[in-house]
């Protein structure tokens, strides 16, 4: 089932600056570079099951280490 996910003017920037930065790095190490939106599902993928919420419902998210 595929859903729609509107973003911010605030969140589209956060994402782009965080897409350059990334693929840099895998273009130094000669990985595929990955477009916004596939990058964004990653980053869900990947951060969803870190998602925490505190006694008074801030949320945050658990850090993992990278192996």
């Amino acid at each position: 089932m595929n859903y729609q996910l509107r973003l911010t003017k605030t969140e589209m920037d956060a994402l782009r600056k965080k897409s350059v930065e990334i693929n840099n790095v895998r273009m130094k190490n000669g990985l595929r570079l990955l477009d916004d939106p596939k990058l964004l599902h990653k980053i869900l993928e990947k951060s969803i099951p870190y998602a925490k919420a505190t006694a008074d419902g801030e949320i945050w998210i658990e850090a993992e280490i990278p192996a």
